[in-house]
């Protein structure tokens, strides 16, 4: 059974069942229900809903239940001229809406435009059905209030179904393009950070041709080493080809960050939170129950968020990476002094050990090395860290650690934040 054939199955069974919710009007036998409400809305729905069949089919069958439940109660069949009419409503409602999904406009892609043709056809189709019934009687005041009465309300009642269902598909939008938004500025982030770090290993690579070139003229007076010295030579030269297609992919990537660079800032809070969910989502990864903490006093805004984006990342996930356990806790604090804004990172992992603490802001350190693949770290996040505090936001970064508590202070003065408010809170 195709897509197609289920809905079309679901819908007459859910107007069927729906139809047996209803109420005598006026007349015997003229029962008002909300079942059809349902074809509007699954056209809404599905642009190329079969509305025909489905309200052929469900006024047959709004026809074979009722007669089938008379019969459990009475016994016998001799009603079934008194059910038979509604068929022409459900036939009438579903031809002239197919007719008017067809050629009427509708506005903005919904049926907002729609709405007063929706109640004119629900007046027309229940016109029909109390013709068959009554004959003339139909056009008697009360009846041709009671079905216009009932042709507005159901038609309320459509509007109000759509706009639900419509504001519900743009809230489910707007969440999408948050998680879509959020996953770009990690990534702009990640990318920001490797540049930084691509702009420092330039001058590696410098110094390495350099030296490469210093041996090519060492080993060139002396005698015999001619090959080793034109071994030399190309190291060199192979280094500055290196050098020139680096030099390339980094003005490449840096003119792609560029322009969102340039954009809007961000409060600290909110990137906080952002590398709080990131690190969440890390966490169920490497399969650990990770906490984190966020107490902000005040508002700062920032909009070098990107660098701040990449100092509170490699802080919350050298903290994961460095627990011994399977839950990880983390707090993250913004507090004031006078002249600065200070920001603490504290993780309740094993800690740092005192010989190490001396160097772990140096490149090239690292004491995390996987033993079954032989892999290390490259040792650069807190470099970077240092680098990020001192060289852009002029403050500065320092480390306290004991076994089962480390915490990163940073202090930065408040002139490097574009506004500043001073309201408290602890953010969920």
């Amino acid at each position: 059974m195709n897509n197609k054939m289920k809905t079309l199955v679901f819908s007459c069974l859910l107007m069927i069942l729906a139809a047996q919710f209803s109420v005598n009007l006026f007349f015997a036998d003229f029962e008002i229900s909300v079942a059809v409400i349902f074809l509007p809305v699954f056209l809404f729905l599905k642009k190329d809903f079969p509305i025909l069949p489905a309200a052929l089919c469900s006024g047959t069958g709004v026809f074979l239940v009722r007669l089938f439940l008379s019969w459990l109660r009475n016994g016998d069949l001799s009603v079934a001229w008194s059910f038979y009419p509604e068929i022409l409503f459900y036939f009438c409602y579903g031809l002239l809406l197919f007719a008017g999904s067809r050629l009427l406009p509708k506005k903005d892609g919904t049926f907002r435009f729609f709405f007063p043709y929706l109640a004119v056809i629900d007046y027309l189709s229940n016109l029909a059905e109390l013709l068959l019934r009554e004959g003339s009687d139909a056009f008697l005041f009360p009846a041709q209030a009671a079905i216009f009465l009932v042709a507005v309300l159901r038609t309320g009642l459509i509007w109000c179904v759509l706009t639900t269902l419509d504001q519900y598909r743009l809230l489910l939008l707007r969440r999408e393009h948050e998680k879509r938004y959020r996953n770009l500025l990690l990534l702009i982030s990640r990318l920001h950070g490797e540049v930084l770090w691509m702009e420092k290993n330039t001058h590696l690579i410098e110094s390495t041709m350099n030296t490469a070139y210093r041996l090519y003229e060492e080993l060139k007076k002396q005698p015999g080493q001619e090959s080793f010295a034109r071994s030399a030579l190309a190291v060199a030269g192979d280094i500055h080809e290196i050098k020139k297609e680096y030099l390339l992919i980094m003005r490449g990537i840096s003119e792609v960050l560029d322009q969102e660079l340039k954009s809007s800032g961000m409060y600290m809070e909110e990137i906080l939170i952002l590398m709080k969910d990131a690190l969440i989502r890390l966490g169920k990864e490497k399969e650990k129950d990770v906490t984190v903490a966020l107490h902000c006093s005040g508002r700062l805004y920032t909009t070098r968020h990107y660098a701040w984006m990449s100092v509170f990342r490699n802080l919350f996930t050298n903290a994961l990476e460095a627990a011994d356990t399977p839950f990880v806790r983390i707090e993250a604090t913004q507090t004031f002094t006078e002249q600065t804004c200070v920001f603490t990172v504290t993780d309740h992992g094993p800690g740092i050990p005192l010989q190490n603490q001396e160097e772990i802001f140096h490149p090239g350190f690292s004491t995390k090395i996987n033993y079954e693949t032989g892999e290390i770290s490259r040792g650069l996040g807190l470099n970077l860290v240092r680098g990020l505090i001192t060289d852009q936001f002029h403050g500065s970064i320092s480390l306290a650690s004991r076994p089962g508590e480390t915490t990163f202070t940073i202090e930065v003065p408040k002139t490097e934040f574009e506004t500043e408010t001073t309201e408290e809170r602890m953010i969920p």
